[in-house]
């Protein structure tokens, strides 16, 4: 007797997902694995994708990797702390996780850049070649 378990395949990881997924990672405390983090994913998404698919995406591994460094080094709340003032350190952190991250993904599009120009430049290919404005898409408008 053979058994249909039915499982629903989870959407592609879009630009727009994986920036999701990196904003979990920026505003993540305490301890993290690829374990929790596919769960919170799953929470939040209703998608529930593997460590070997969220590691393919190069912004989703340099941001889980800074994450870990981050949380493995974040100093305990002090006791007798105000909930709003709590909050305020949380929210702190999470926008100095995020600038890192940005800071981090910057720096890795400069060096793309860097080694496209010296590929463009190596192959002939001009800065006006490159500047040239891209062609006008004519979606759905074909003449009958």
């Amino acid at each position: 007797m053979s058994q249909n378990s039915k499982h629903t395949r989870s959407e592609n990881l879009t630009d727009e997902l994986i920036e999701k997924i990196v904003k979990i990672l920026d505003g993540w405390s305490g301890k993290l694995t690829w374990d929790k983090l596919i769960d919170e994913i799953e929470f939040r998404t209703k998608n529930k994708y593997t460590r070997q698919t969220l590691g393919k995406h190069q912004r989703i591994k340099d941001a889980y990797n800074l994450t870990k460094d981050r949380v493995s080094t974040t100093i305990k709340e002090l006791p007798n702390m105000s909930a709003e003032v709590a909050a305020l350190i949380q929210k702190v952190k999470r926008l100095e996780a995020e600038n890192d991250r940005l800071n981090f993904e910057n720096e890795a599009l400069l060096a793309q850049f860097a080694r496209w120009a010296y590929n463009a430049h190596s192959k002939g290919v001009t800065k006006e070649m490159l500047d040239k404005p891209l062609t006008p898409v004519d979606r759905g408008k074909t003449k009958q």
